[in-house]
């Protein structure tokens, strides 16, 4: 699975600066091109509307020029709702990867709707990388939460497109159903359940590169998980799926959607298109 074109969506802000960034950075680093996309809002009257979106053109042309890194690129700057228009540009065409940056925060509108960048994440049919750090240097630690799922399997692989010389981890959160009732963690019922879980990382892993770590299965509540592996793995990528388990109101995994929504780091997020064979 190569990357051979980056598309970064940017609003002009500091959290698209960093977008702006790391996608240069990695077409560098894998010899791609990027196509930096920015949607003007249309609704105002035409005379704003021509002299903003020349304005916005001028301004990304600076910034990639300010980059300097020779990566070819073009700049695309469209009219309309921005969410709208930056999906069909995002599903139309034919990049490999999505870069955006972190969403502003909104107070009350956040739990209302989903945000730009929640609504690129779910609707996008292509992953998406969305950047919070500056873009100092490559991924050097990447952390895969799983849940066995063809989004998760998608997203380790991306992941091992952008990041080839990283550390890996990959983990697995589980309980056993009703456990207060079948005797706990050292049951029989709990141990069956644990040796299933086993079998399946091992299947759901085997077309994996044989060079990267097994699934760690940890028993855990998977919100408890993440903050442990976090603290403790220091990773400066996350790669899950887009959809795994319970589903949000975003159209997102509800473990997604919570952290697309206050990202501890970079996140790689994937859709469940089927295993490539």
């Amino acid at each position: 699975m190569s990357i051979n074109s980056i598309l970064v969506a940017t609003d002009l802000s500091e959290r698209s600066d960093r977008a702006l960034q790391r996608g240069f950075r990695l077409a560098a680093e894998l010899g791609t091109k990027v196509s930096v996309v920015s949607v003007v809002d249309d609704t105002a009257p035409e005379w704003m509307v021509a002299e903003f979106e020349e304005k916005t053109r001028k301004l990304l042309e600076a910034a990639v020029s300010a980059i300097g890194t020779g990566v070819e690129n073009e700049i695309i700057v469209k009219r309309g709702d921005p969410i709208s228009q930056l999906i069909e540009i995002v599903n139309a065409g034919d990049c490999d990867l999505v870069v955006v940056g972190k969403h502003r925060a909104r107070g009350l509108f956040d739990g209302l709707r989903p945000t730009t960048v929640e609504s690129v994440v779910s609707r996008s049919l292509k992953p998406v990388l969305l950047v919070v750090e500056p873009a100092h240097g490559p991924y050097g630690r990447v952390l895969a939460p799983v849940s066995f799922s063809p989004a998760c399997y998608q997203a380790v692989e991306k992941a091992l497109c952008l990041a080839p010389e990283a550390a890996f981890r990959m983990y697995h959160a589980w309980f056993a159903p009703f456990e207060g009732l079948t005797g706990g963690r050292v049951s029989n019922f709990a141990r069956a359940v644990e040796r299933e879980t086993a079998a399946q990382a091992v299947s759901w892993a085997e077309k994996l590169p044989a060079s990267l770590e097994k699934v760690v299965l940890l028993h855990e509540r998977v919100g408890e998980s993440l903050s442990r592996e976090m603290r403790s793995f220091s990773p400066d990528l996350l790669a899950v799926g887009a959809n795994t388990r319970g589903v949000s109101f975003t159209g997102l995994g509800s473990f997604t959607a919570s952290i697309v929504r206050d990202p501890p780091t970079d996140i790689l997020i994937a859709r469940g298109a089927e295993m490539q064979g």
